[in-house]
Parts: structure tokens; sequence; C-alpha cells
């Protein structure tokens, strides 16, 4: 990525800023400003042949801006570590959006991949409901290289199951959810 500047926007496909007025419980006026959202699908997945969970890296713009804000100098300023995930804006399944990202972002197709939960996120920004799944993969799912679409450079991370609570420790820069995920997964195995 290169020729990061920052501009002024005031409409875009996957968000739409709002701005609320009420009246408080002392009788004063306020203003609460927010973000409406897409909703998203992410995808826990495992890899029953090597053992291995695997996550995506990718560079996230606001993540680097936020860095860059508060002067949290890293050698990787920008890059996140993520569940295969992708917004709901398509008119498929939340099924096949979810196995639509993994084509994506790491190449496999799941064959099956089966519901943990719905969470909303988001309360005083911006709501909006995200869709854990889980899937097993094997190399006989490998249909394609992966990396993502649309100039996304996203790149394949694999952890040993053994390694994960080593690895988890070791990388601050990563979603709640990949955790929540793995509790899961834990407590299923």
């Amino acid at each position: 990525m290169k020729n990061l500047q920052e501009e002024q926007f005031s409409d875009s496909k996957y968000i739409k800023p709002k701005r609320y007025t009420y009246i408080g419980k002392d009788n004063k006026k306020y203003t609460w400003d927010f973000i409406e959202a897409l909703d998203s699908v992410s995808v826990f997945l495992y890899h029953t042949q090597k053992d291995s969970f695997v996550f995506v890296k990718q560079f996230r713009i606001p993540l680097w801006d936020y860095q860059k804000r508060n002067n949290l100098k890293l050698e990787k300023m920008g890059f996140s570590i993520e569940l295969c995930s992708g917004l709901v804006d398509k008119k498929l399944s939340l099924e096949e959006i979810a196995k639509e990202e993994c084509i994506e972002e790491l190449g496999y197709a799941p064959k099956y991949i089966e519901k943990i939960g719905e969470f909303y996120t988001g309360f005083g920004s911006g709501v909006s409901r995200q869709f854990l799944f889980y899937a097993e993969i094997s190399e006989g799912d490998k249909i394609g290289h992966g990396g993502g679409i649309d100039g996304e450079d996203i790149q394949a991370v694999w952890i040993k199951r053994k390694d994960f609570e080593k690895f988890s420790k070791e990388n601050p820069i990563k979603t709640p959810l990949l955790e929540y995920a793995y509790l899961w997964f834990k407590g299923k195995n």
C-alpha cells in the first residue's frame, strides 16, 4: 500500500454517519454521533491435517491511524491478526458469505460451516452484528491462492493448536472474537 492520504467524506457504501438529538433525564438537550455499519461474518478455521488454526494478517487503515494518533511505535504499524471475515453485503446466506470469504482470503472452500454464535458490537459508536462460524479444512479443500480481492494484501497465519496460547500472549493486536472462538474450540475438544 502506498500514497496513504486522509480525506474528508460524506458518502460511503460501507458506513453512514448519523446524529441523534435527545433530551436527557436532566431536561437538557444532547447529541449522540455514531455510524451505521454493515453486519459481518467471521470463521474460525482449523486445518485437521496440519493440526493448526489459520488466521489472516492484513493491513487495516483504521488500526494504523489509531496507532499513529496514539504514538504507538510498532514494528508493523496497522497490521492485525484476525479470523477470516467479511461484510454481509450480498444477497447470499450467512454461510455462503462465510465460505466465499474463506476462498477469497485463504483459498480454502470448507465443506461444512457450523454457526458458533451471533454478537453485537460497537454499542457506543455504531452497532452491527457479527456472526461467528467454525469450519474444519484440509488440503483437499484448497481451491485457490487466497490473498484477498480489491487490492487487499491478506496473508495466512498458521498457528499449531498446541502453540495458540503462546501466540495469543505474544500478539496483542488481534480481535476479541479470535480469543472467544479459541475458547469455544477448546471447550468443545
